[in-house]
């Protein structure tokens, strides 16, 4: 039994991920803070456990996520791309 529909469940997670602060420096940004959690929250579900996990499952699923989320990315996040961002989420 779903307790929320699916879109609903979307909107609100994106919602709150958009609200996390971006610690970050804007040069050289390439993806939203909020998409590369929303990667990292997923990956972790799907039983990723390092960054490089977390590279393999977006370089997977990038069509996907960007049919989802109305994006076009051409290239997938980095190993490198989610330790820097750990080394700067604020929350």
């Amino acid at each position: 039994m779903r307790l929320l529909p699916d879109s609903l469940f979307q909107e609100s997670l994106i919602s709150f991920l958009k609200a996390i602060p971006d610690g970050r420096f804007r040069r050289g940004v390439r993806y939203p803070q909020w998409f590369l959690l929303l990667v990292a929250v997923l990956g972790i579900l799907s039983g990723s456990r390092s960054s490089r996990d977390l590279k393999a499952f977006a370089k997977r699923h990038r069509q996907e996520f960007n049919q989802a989320l109305g994006m076009d990315f051409k290239r997938w996040p980095s190993d490198a791309t989610f330790l820097y961002l750990y080394r700067f989420a604020e929350a």
